[in-house]
């Protein structure tokens, strides 16, 4: 940690270290929830990784070096398939962020998931709101384009819906309101806390 805050320190002209390291150690906190949300995987897992190199120890012409020589080989040769499982993730990730931006926590509490295989975007998750499935499919379409799109979102209706559709007294009317209110609150607070924050 002590190069790094060196190095962002020396060519960004910084002065206070403290400052540096805090910035890093958030950026680094927010990179892990990222790649835990949008891939299910930790950052730390050196079973990710075919080589790691130390910047401090090992030039950046070593590293460049070590690293094109690695890729040379056969095994790291691109295939048809790693491409398409690449490009599926890439795509996953795009919708999904789409999705968290343009849908808010109340209509989807429970969130929705996003998975691409053989040329399907398959949409799925649970709400309460009759356009949502319509809404999440047309986002989906402008990030997919032309690929089908598989809606399994399916609607559920809320309490209140209920009790309409059996005919109901205002005073209960209202108590499912306010109940309906204090459900959204907590979900809306427990989201914020989950919900991985955005960084360049």
């Amino acid at each position: 940690m002590d190069f790094r805050v060196r190095v962002v320190m020396e060519r960004h002209d910084r002065k206070d270290a403290g400052t540096v390291r805090d910035e890093i150690e958030r950026f680094d906190a927010a990179r892990a929830r990222t790649l835990r949300a949008y891939f299910n995987v930790e950052q730390e897992d050196a079973r990710l990784y075919h080589i790691v190199l130390n910047t401090e120890r090992l030039s950046v012409d070593a590293c460049v070096n070590a690293i094109c020589k690695l890729a040379e080989g056969p095994r790291f040769r691109d295939t048809f398939k790693s491409r398409s499982a690449l490009a599926n993730k890439l795509l996953e990730a795009k919708i999904s962020s789409a999705l968290v931006e343009h849908i808010s926590v109340a209509m989807a509490p429970l969130g929705l998931s996003v998975s691409v295989a053989d040329g399907k975007v398959t949409l799925a998750g649970t709400t309460c709101s009759g356009s949502l499935r319509a809404r999440a499919e047309k986002i989906a379409h402008a990030s997919a384009g032309m690929m089908q799109i598989d809606n399994r979102i399916v609607s559920v209706p809320t309490p209140r819906q209920r009790v309409l559709s059996a005919g109901a007294t205002p005073e209960a009317l209202i108590e499912i309101e306010g109940s309906e209110r204090d459900r959204e609150r907590r979900s809306e607070g427990r989201a914020r806390s989950a919900r991985p924050p955005q960084f360049p």
